[in-house]
């Protein structure tokens, strides 16, 4: 059967033609209809663990999938599963995989049984709608039937983030979140978010919410250790300024690692790579913190936000740069330090190589210098005082 699959698939020769490309989608659609119920079934009988995986999840993985394909794959499996009605509607070619898809995220399992007892109805209904059209039926569904459920306290949406990274060490996040969780979401994005308009509104909400998530991390109370920057551990080589993320095992250039040697806690390792069995480690020295609290309290009081030209992010938002960099030989000392958020503390390092000079005076002044002789100037603000 499978060799016949192969053969045919092998055969096969697409036009470019709307038509032809619809078709082959949907021939697509009813293929992974197959995988859904196969793997809802695999799933079920736990037949993962006779090859050792630890989930459905892991076993796809192992089989070529990311964990973000699987992961929906296998929700989406398990929820089909439930619903046989929906699941013959989608092999026969009737209901899209995007339908589905509505369905699903519209079907908690709390309401499971009741969409069950009338899916043959709905699903004849939905058969006739677009996807988008698909979805709006589906939340006015969901809404109608938690109404009828007997809640104590209204019920809450469910709400799911998944968060992987791709074989490219780039991270791909998906997620839906209860009416609530998206509104407040949604309204620290938009107060994070840059007012770069030349910078694509999509890049400018995930540099925000990596800025959100930074601002956590070192204002957080609940943990040992606040300002423990930059939350990652990296290896560095001296020789060639290349770096390395431990916990992921993925290189960092030397650019993104002077940024982060700016400003965080450092563990002093030698290590002795000569050894034909990989690296041997030497010595190891205690943690030293690259910009010392008291250090830091001084650039705050004397910088009051990011010092870029036209930047008023708060301390708090703030990393220390190290104007005359670490690697070349730059002092951790006040005259040499300057408050950036995130955002342009990687400008400046990024910038570097484009010719663009960074100078601090003694007083604080802060010049920038692009490669045109084009020069931006901020001082530190004025400390306002009682009389």
């Amino acid at each position: 059967m499978f060799g016949q699959l192969r053969e045919a698939v092998d055969d096969l020769s697409v036009p470019v033609d709307g038509r032809a490309l619809t078709q082959l989608l949907a021939v697509v659609d009813r293929l992974m209809a197959k995988v859904a119920s196969a793997v809802g079934e695999f799933d079920r009988a736990g037949l993962w663990e006779v090859d050792g995986a630890t989930s459905m999840r892991a076993w796809l993985r192992d089989a070529g999938m990311t964990s973000a394909d699987g992961g929906r794959l296998v929700s989406t499996a398990q929820r089909v599963n439930k619903l046989p009605v929906v699941a013959a509607a989608w092999e026969a070619g009737e209901l899209s995989g995007g339908q589905v898809q509505a369905i699903v995220h519209n079907v908690p399992e709390r309401l499971v049984n009741r969409f069950a007892e009338h899916q043959a109805e709905i699903v004849r209904t939905l058969t006739e709608l677009s996807v988008q059209d698909t979805g709006v039926a589906m939340k006015h569904w969901a809404a109608h039937a938690d109404a009828l459920e007997d809640h104590a306290e209204p019920p809450a949406r469910e709400s799911a983030f998944h968060l992987s990274q791709t074989l490219d060490g780039v991270w791909v996040a998906d997620g839906t979140f209860d009416p609530e969780g998206g509104a407040i979401l949604t309204r620290a994005v938009e107060l994070a978010q840059s007012d770069d308009y030349t910078v694509p509104l999509a890049q400018r909400r995930a540099e925000a919410l990596v800025d959100v998530a930074a601002f956590f991390l070192d204002n957080q109370s609940m943990r040992v250790g606040g300002r423990h920057r930059p939350h990652v551990n990296v290896i560095v080589d001296v020789d060639d300024g290349w770096g390395e993320l431990v916990d992921h095992q993925l290189p960092l250039d030397p650019t993104t690692t002077e940024r982060l040697l700016c400003d965080c806690v450092l563990h002093r390792v030698l290590v002795d790579r000569k050894q034909a069995r990989g690296a041997t480690i030497v010595e190891i020295a205690a943690a030293t913190r690259s910009i010392p609290a008291a250090l830091w309290s001084a650039l705050v009081i004397r910088d009051r936000h990011c010092r870029f030209p036209g930047c008023d992010r708060p301390p708090t938002w703030c990393e220390g740069h190290h104007v005359q960099w670490v690697s070349h030989h730059g002092p951790t000392r006040l005259d040499n330090l300057l408050l950036a958020c995130r955002r342009h503390h990687r400008w400046l390092h990024q910038r570097h190589a484009h010719d663009v000079i960074a100078k601090l005076d003694a007083d604080g002044t802060f010049h920038v210098i692009d490669q045109h002789g084009r020069e931006r100037i901020t001082h530190p603000p004025p400390h306002h005082t009682r009389r």
